[in-house]
């Protein structure tokens, strides 16, 4: 199999697109934004278009709002992986989102710790910062990968802690995986490149409706912490809530997506196995053009079909 992963805002999307119009792949996406419906413009979604052109898999599984942990996420995209070989095809994973991606293709075990509505009742007692500082008390390397205002992850990492008296950043590999994977990641040497990249994300969101999806979403399902927890939705809120003034949104966007790419990178570091290609002095089209060679240098034939139990 094969994994295309980096930060974001590094053409993962788009390159994964075009190795399945070339390659025998199907994309299963390690996102873990892009499994909620109808969040699509500040997630850099793939259109309809594209997903109906190119199979993509793991998007679009639930209502924003509902429960979605990474323990389901593994246990359905191992079944998707299955479903893929079935079908004489190759599973090639792309995304950002470490502990997903790990978690299936690490064989990273993700503790079974069901949700404990009373311990989760008292720690919504605290405040976010009171959690947050819990947690670095309790498990430092947690808040490396765990953004200081992620409410949610935070109390999940707390419950998993508390339940199992385990560290949650001390996650291990429990079995050997009956594939190969083969990673490839993109990424910038240069910082400043990469958040030029990311401005000029951010300032694109604004005139493809970005504000109105938004608007949608609150009228829709009510300011559900899932939109505070996102980068862009967090600050579209606050815009719309005259907290912050327009011209300041795509420059506290582009902010906070640089402290994203630091936990991305958080989780990538660790894995020694991702050979790296790096974006400072290429274009999208040296790029894709990088990431086939890769591709065709390495063997399709050696990738065996195997089955997940």
């Amino acid at each position: 199999m094969y994994a295309l992963v980096g930060p974001t805002c590094t053409y993962k999307s788009g390159i994964a697109i075009e190795l399945a119009k070339k390659f025998p792949f199907e994309i299963v996406s390690a996102d873990s934004r892009l499994i909620y419906k109808e969040m699509d413009i500040g997630t850099s979604k793939p259109t309809n278009d594209e997903m109906k052109e190119v199979p993509h898999h793991m998007i679009n599984l639930v209502n924003p709002g509902e429960d979605y942990s990474a323990g389901l996420y593994k246990k359905e995209s191992e079944e998707k992986i299955n479903n893929i070989f079935s079908r004489d095809k190759i599973p090639l994973f792309a995304g950002g989102t470490g502990l997903y991606l790990n978690s299936v293709l690490l064989g990273l075990s993700i503790p079974e710790v069901k949700p404990d509505l009373s311990l989760r009742r008292q720690l919504k007692e605290l405040t976010q910062k009171e959690l947050y500082e819990n947690l670095k008390k309790l498990d430092p390397k947690a808040t490396e990968i765990i953004h200081t205002n992620d409410n949610f992850r935070t109390i999940r990492a707390l419950e998993v802690i508390y339940k199992t008296n385990e560290l949650f950043s001390k996650l291990k590999t429990v079995k050997e995986l009956p594939f190969k994977v083969i990673w490839i990641g993109l990424t910038y040497k240069e910082r400043e490149l990469h958040v030029k990249k990311i401005k000029k994300r951010s300032e694109t969101f604004f005139k493809t409706g970005f504000i109105d999806e938004v608007k949608y979403l609150l009228g829709k399902y009510g300011e559900l912490d899932l939109f505070k927890q996102t980068i862009g939705y967090s600050e579209v809120i606050e815009y719309l809530k005259n907290q912050i003034d327009k011209d300041s949104l795509a420059e506290k966007i582009t902010l906070n997506t640089r402290g994203l790419v630091k936990r991305q990178m958080t989780w990538f570091r660790s894995n020694k196995q991702i050979q790296w290609e790096y974006l400072d002095d290429i274009d999208y089209k040296d790029a894709l053009e990088r990431v086939f060679s890769l591709i065709e240098k390495g063997s399709l034939a050696k990738t065996s079909k195997v089955s997940i139990s």
